[in-house]
């Protein structure tokens, strides 16, 4: 019955627009306003129409916006307001010409066929283009709040404001050793008022076995419903803390993240402080293409840049994990939201319908493991974007939720338009076949029109977003991100509008990559491989000599450029559909002097890179080779000591390893004093105790300020994208 109330709310808002709509056209005089539009049309077609031939007429527009974008780049390095608004103002004009033109000079209305197609073509056009133009004003104003940080924060460091906060990590499937990991993360970070629970929903012994090890407390419940809502809710009466902290369970906190975060509730009106989502392994985007350490992880965009942007329209977005929250307002709202399945992102408007404050503290304070199959990143986003389309359907949505401000509501608005953007990228793709294979020309348009009213848009685009979101994106890469998922995507926003309820909550799988083969994903890869192959017999049918158009000379032209654009795609994002072998722990690179004790000889040289599972190490000298009694022979044992050096923190924590490689050539010169090149050894630890796990795990994981940001120039990513089309990594990892 409920479900059933919540649908006619989502139908009823819309009937009443549609409504509204008819009423205002009826009202109209057509017989007075059919001329009139006739003539504003013919009118409009000869106003969008080339000023001039040549190819410097042409491209003028488009050099002159390049000028203006470089003065700025120099002028302002780092994007400020005044930047940002003269970018997005002349993107949102360049945005606007160019509409006027699809709409005025190049819908083919010929016939109801080419007309239907073509007016379908421009309205996904539209849509795009609308949101690119509001992504690029929501973006103008920004909150950073380390700040209001730094001075919240003394009362905390002083023991002046210590509310008891309780640590939750609710779990369903991961396994052991990652929450081993987030729970000694928990308590390792620096606020005295703590206390850890986790919250088990498949009420396994080895889970209760492993919170009694760690001295942590345990929750679990008789059922699963409502997934990890119902999860913290069953929990909730047991807690008695004034703040709740929420990580995922497999996120790691830093050591100063409640330092940071509590001192924010000292302000009665904040009930919620968001922090970002940061990943210590590469997502299977850049894993799979070999691209690690050049592509930043997809969210980072949302994360670091439209965060604080939804922060100065009051509108952040609650994402599961990593944040805080002050219980009173949590029991205010009746506990997490359950008709969604993102019920994070409901809890956020329950909250700020109240009149309550929930702010973003864009620092990196814990970090935890993205996605690691592309099959996983896929189901994740389609939750998402299924959980926002269903918000449509609910009471209390942004929409009909009383209280928000008009600048809310738009603002999380334009998280709804985002999730519809997939049906325009899918008509991208079909687009050119409709013209390859049948004839049929959605777009009328010549080449001197394409370079004078399209060009300098999409220039504009590519020049302003990686500047203005500081190297966290590339227009380019945002086209592979949109063309991996815009199948799927777009059957699930179809569905979900259809049946806002037909699919229940799914964990994101952790820990289950497999380190030995690859793995294709065929599902995500069959519709693309079609449309790329039937991509490439239709440039082959059209541009034979018995084929011919009398759409407009430009035609083939046109659709040849677009093509060839949409099989670059095509073919980075079915590479990306191909899993490679990943390791099963993160190695963090670390330089920093160690020393290793193998067979009473004694090697010092610096550490490369260190993990849970072991270190890889570059050796430089054997302080006791030469004073040993036998001859140099390389190792002859594999059991070996390890610690790091000072000024190191685990400076005195010696290690038990077994030596799992060593270049023996080299270390044989090396023992001999005959070489100065440093020798690589590999060696992995052995059966860390707890108290060895309770240090080791803090150094890898939660030192403050350790989650730095890649922010990579534009033209390394486009470059890396070219690249990406013929390395075929991840079929050359498969040999």
């Amino acid at each position: 019955m409920r479900l059933k109330v919540l649908q006619t709310d989502g139908w009823l808002l819309l009937l009443g627009l549609l409504a509204l709509l008819g009423v205002l056209l009826w009202q109209v005089d057509w017989r007075d306003l059919l001329p009139n539009l006739v003539g504003l049309w013919h009118e409009g077609q000869a106003i969008m129409r080339p000023q001039g031939t040549t190819l410097e007429a042409l491209l003028l527009p488009a050099f002159v916006w390049l000028a203006i974008t470089f003065l700025l780049k120099e002028l302002s390095p780092k994007p400020t307001f005044w930047s940002r608004l003269i970018v997005s103002v002349g993107i949102a004009l360049l945005g606007i010409r160019y509409e006027l033109w699809r709409f005025f000079g190049s819908l083919n209305l010929d016939d109801p066929l080419n007309g239907t197609i073509s007016v379908v073509l421009f309205l996904a056009e539209l849509l795009t283009v609308f949101n690119s133009v509001a992504f690029f004003f929501h973006c103008i104003f920004s909150i950073d709040r380390t700040p209001e940080a730094d001075r919240l924060s003394q009362a905390v460091i002083r023991g002046e404001y210590l509310p008891w906060v309780d640590v939750i990590l609710p779990t369903y499937n991961e396994g052991v050793d990652i929450l081993r990991r987030s729970v000694i993360g928990c308590q390792a970070m620096d606020y005295p008022h703590k206390r850890i629970y986790l919250l088990d929903d498949t009420r396994r012994p080895a889970v209760r076995a492993l919170a009694a090890e760690l001295g942590c407390e345990y929750r679990d419940r008789p059922d699963n419903r409502h997934a990890k809502a119902g999860n913290i809710n069953h929990a909730l009466p047991t807690l008695t803390g004034e703040l709740i902290a929420v990580f995922d369970a497999d996120f790691v906190p830093s050591r100063n993240f409640l330092t940071r975060t509590v001192g924010f509730f000292q302000d009665a009106k904040t009930a919620m402080v968001q922090t970002p989502q940061h990943f210590f392994n590469e997502d299977p985007v850049a894993v799979n293409l070999g691209l690690e350490g050049i592509l930043n992880n997809e969210q980072t965009l949302f994360f670091r840049f439209i965060q604080p942007s939804r922060d100065y329209w009051d509108s952040v977005v609650c994402c599961g994990t990593c944040f805080v929250i002050r219980r009173s307002a949590l029991d205010e709202i009746g506990g997490i939201p359950t008709d969604s399945i993102t019920e994070d992102y409901m809890t956020t408007i329950k909250l700020q319908t109240l009149g309550y404050r929930v702010k973003y503290l864009n620092e990196a304070l814990a970090a935890g493991m993205s996605p690691e199959t592309i099959s996983a990143y896929i189901n994740q986003r389609l939750r998402w974007g299924q959980g926002t389309l269903q918000m449509l359907f609910l009471g209390g949505n942004f929409f009909t939720a009383p209280n928000l401000r008009l600048t809310q509501r738009l603002s999380h608005s334009l998280s709804i338009i985002y999730w519809f953007l997939s049906i325009p990228r899918v008509i991208f793709l079909l687009a050119p076949l409709a013209f390859l294979l049948f004839g049929i020309a959605p777009l009328r348009a010549t080449v001197n029109e394409i370079l004078y009213f399209y060009f300098p848009y999409y220039l504009g685009n590519i020049m302003a977003f990686s500047w203005l979101t500081e190297g966290r994106r590339s227009a380019f890469w945002s086209d592979v991100y949109e063309t991996i998922i815009a199948f799927p995507m777009a059957i699930t926003v179809i569905r979900t509008l259809i049946s806002p309820r037909g699919k229940t909550f799914k964990v994101t799988p952790k820990g289950v990559v497999d380190p030995h083969r690859i793995n294709i994903n065929w599902p995500l890869i069959r519709p693309l491989m079609i449309i790329a192959l039937l991509t490439i017999v239709g440039l082959i049918w059209r541009s034979s000599p018995l084929q011919d158009t009398i759409v407009n000379p430009d035609s083939l032209a046109v659709n040849i450029v677009w093509s060839i654009y949409n099989l670059s795609l095509l073919l980075v994002c079915m590479l990306v559909a191909i899993d490679v072998p990943q390791r099963r722990f993160t190695r963090f690179l670390r330089s920093e002097p160690c020393e290793l004790i193998v067979g009473g000889d004694r090697y010092v040289g610096q550490t490369v890179d260190i993990s849970e599972e072991g270190a890889r190490l570059q050796i430089r000298r054997c302080d006791t080779c030469r004073e040993s009694h036998h001859s140099p022979q390389g190792l002859r044992t594999y059991s070996a000591q390890f610690r790091l050096l000072p000024p190191s923190e685990l400076a005195d924590l010696w290690i038990s390893a077994e030596l799992r490689w060593h270049d023996q050539e080299r270390l044989i010169q090396l023992q001999q004093g005959g070489s100065s090149e440093p020798v690589e050894m590999r060696i992995r630890f052995l059966d860390l105790s707890l108290a060895e796990q309770r240090r080791l795990i803090p150094y890898l994981y939660c030192q403050p300020g350790q989650w730095d940001e890649i922010r990579v120039p534009e033209i390394k990513t486009a470059w890396a994208m070219i690249q990406s089309v013929f390395r075929l990594h991840p079929l050359a990892e498969s040999r």
